[in-house]
């Protein structure tokens, strides 16, 4: 079902897309359709979205096996904006209503959104903190809670401790009573020391195994560092991977678990990491951000390894 064009919604809108695969010469600021809505969905306007890995792999084609693109495709999946009208059952969400989550093509001025994939903004949280949240919030709340799951005095070491997941999977860790370790070099050490009673391994200039046996790692990085990790955990202990690179093979010859988690989607998920912020347990870091049309910058960044912090676009 398409949505009913409210009478300050255009039909053409301003997009970020891609025509093919391939560097971030194929991101082009243009005019697009307004995306239809059906059942259960609503279609939001959007304030800022969150870059993400995960976007510029799709832009490259890394996962196009997993998940096939049709072009033009607009890129991006993070959000915060407000509903402008919904399709059908909306869930009880109202026009007008502060939200954030996951949506198609978010680097755009509207977006397309499930109802079970959005949630409401806290009345004092910003949209740019809010954009900040969904991927790397859910990911890192999820990666703890559900596969880590730490007992007060579980050591961690986390790979990446100080990136948009790292950040949040190391406040959430420490919240639960977890002893964390993170790896991190340059600023991104002192990042890590602010947060308070995190050990903070400088990997450019010790090793990690330097930190002895733990009980989880949680692997952020992937490749070496992931098969190195293997030999860090005790035995009976864990090794997660948000970046599918768990090794089960190794882990058994090591008498530990592997696990490669995806992150889902979850309107209650949304909401529970939206608390923590709101309460101040975890604070996200921020990192810069970039109009619409500089979406080739912030992709660079990101893909380069320049974020210090999340990386946003405002739209409007």
């Amino acid at each position: 079902m398409a949505t009913t064009k409210h009478a300050a919604v255009p039909s053409l809108i301003k997009a970020v897309r891609i025509a093919q695969y391939g560097g971030s010469e194929q991101l082009k600021y243009e005019e697009a359709p307004l995306p239809e809505i059906g059942p259960g969905q609503v279609l939001a306007k959007v304030r800022y979205a969150g870059v993400n890995p995960i976007d510029w792999k799709i832009r490259e084609g890394y996962i196009k096996e997993i998940r096939p693109a049709s072009f033009p495709l607009t890129l991006g999946q993070d959000f915060a904006g407000e509903i402008v009208t919904g399709g059908g059952d909306s869930g009880g969400f109202r026009t007008g209503e502060r939200m954030f989550g996951f949506g198609e093509g978010t680097y755009a001025e509207f977006t397309a959104s499930s109802i079970t994939d959005i949630a409401a903004i806290p009345e004092k949280m910003e949209f740019a903190v809010a954009a900040a949240l969904p991927t790397a919030g859910l990911t890192a709340l999820q990666a703890i809670r559900d596969y880590v799951q730490p007992r007060p005095g579980t050591r961690i070491l986390i790979q990446g401790a100080a990136g948009s997941v790292g950040s949040f999977a190391t406040q959430i860790a420490k919240r639960l009573g977890a002893q964390v370790i993170g790896t991190a070099s340059g600023e991104d050490i002192v990042y890590l020391r602010s947060l308070g009673h995190v050990q903070v391994v400088d990997y450019k200039h010790e090793r990690f195994e330097s930190v002895g046996q733990v009980d989880v790692v949680l692997d952020l990085i992937g490749g070496e560092t992931a098969t190195r990790s293997v030999a860090v955990v005790k035995k009976g202990g864990v090794l997660v991977s948000t970046v599918g690179a768990a090794n089960a093979e190794l882990a058994a010859q090591a008498g530990i678990r592997a696990v490669n988690m995806v992150s889902k989607a979850s309107s209650a998920d949304l909401s529970e990491v939206a608390a923590l912020v709101e309460r101040g347990d975890v604070k996200p870091r921020m990192g810069e951000v970039f109009r619409l049309e500089q979406a080739r910058e912030a992709q660079d960044a990101s893909q380069q390894g320049r974020a210090k912090g999340k990386i946003l676009l405002k739209v409007a």
